[in-house]
């Protein structure tokens, strides 16, 4: 794990103790006043202005600290695991990554509001928007089910998904939200809200490039005997169950108070969510508390391989 560099402690002492020294008085001058004043705040600013962090920093602490070696409901808000945890085993989920920026935090924080409102009292709607410490969390699109791997198997897993993601052809898209929906998983009791996702305009079909991906990841995933994500029904098409959860309950909401929250969306207030765009250049792999960033390939990259493929070089 990268480590991160902190100041020493002579100069936490030099800092504490610039602190505790009085400020000296100064003569107003001819530079003095509000003008010079607004002029030196903006440049203190821009001195203490830190660069963006990259996006694999996040990776890095992408778990909580585990806090029993067994599972407990108490811990994680009454939540059990289908497949209970087994010692020896690595719980691995395949995923895309999501950082919604602050306006879109602040649009979807409200709608969860909304929502609240919309069921009531009896419903308690926990939402994967914010941390309980009020931390912005990262959202995600699934590529596979949960997944439990032996020790002996979780590094071959990796290494066969991430080859078979690269020889895909994929490269980086965009997805949009295309509308809310409840969703009960099959690997859990609880009833999600989700934010369904949609290909850009001119793909021709739904969610292409998320249904190759998907495609690789539960041929790798059933080559360990591990359950596929997703399977065709007669009234759904595999390309529409692409989503981004955004917030769960355990309890079931009637009917006309979950047809409400789906309504949500529709409203002119965040008529501006169906324009956001996700981004999608890499696919990450979580075994046990471990993230590993499988990236896409470049467009050119792409290119180059279909044209390949087409003339037999």
């Amino acid at each position: 794990m990268a480590l991160v560099d902190y100041s020493s402690s002579t100069a936490e002492s030099d800092a504490d103790e610039t602190r505790r020294r009085p400020a000296k008085r100064r003569k107003a001058g001819p530079g003095s006043g509000a003008a010079a004043s607004s002029t030196s705040c903006s440049s203190v600013a821009s001195a203490v202005a830190m660069p963006p962090l990259p996006a694999t920093f996040h990776d890095l602490y992408a778990s909580t600290v585990r806090q029993s070696v067994s599972d407990d409901p108490g811990l994680h808000q009454g939540r059990k695991r289908q497949t209970p945890h087994v010692p020896g085993n690595w719980p691995t989920h395949l995923y895309v990554e999501w950082h919604p920026s602050e306006a879109q935090h602040d649009a979807l924080d409200e709608l969860l509001g909304l929502a609240e409102v919309e069921l009531g009292d009896d419903i308690k709607l926990r939402n994967f928007v914010t941390s309980d410490l009020g931390a912005h969390l990262p959202l995600h699109i699934s590529l596979s089910r949960p997944l439990s791997l032996r020790t002996a198997n979780k590094d071959d897993f990796l290494d066969k998904v991430t080859k078979s993601i690269r020889s895909s052809g994929t490269g980086a898209f965009v997805v949009r939200p295309g509308g809310l929906a409840w969703y009960r998983s099959p690997d859990s009791d609880r009833m999600f809200l989700v934010l369904h996702v949609v290909a850009g305009a001119g793909t021709g079909s739904t969610n292409p490039q998320l249904m190759r991906l998907l495609t690789r990841c539960n041929t790798v995933s059933t080559s360990f005997n591990q359950p596929a994500l997703y399977q065709k029904t007669h009234n759904e098409a595999v390309g529409t169950a692409f989503h981004v959860s955004i917030a769960w309950t355990f309890e079931q909401p009637d009917e006309e108070a979950s047809l409400r929250v789906l309504g949500l969306f529709k409203r002119r207030q965040f008529k501006e969510l169906q324009t956001w765009k996700i981004n999608v250049s890499s696919v990450k792999a979580k075994i046990g508390n471990v993230v590993s960033d499988i990236a896409l390939a470049e467009r050119a990259q792409a290119a180059t391989l279909s044209s390949s493929l087409l003339f037999g070089r």
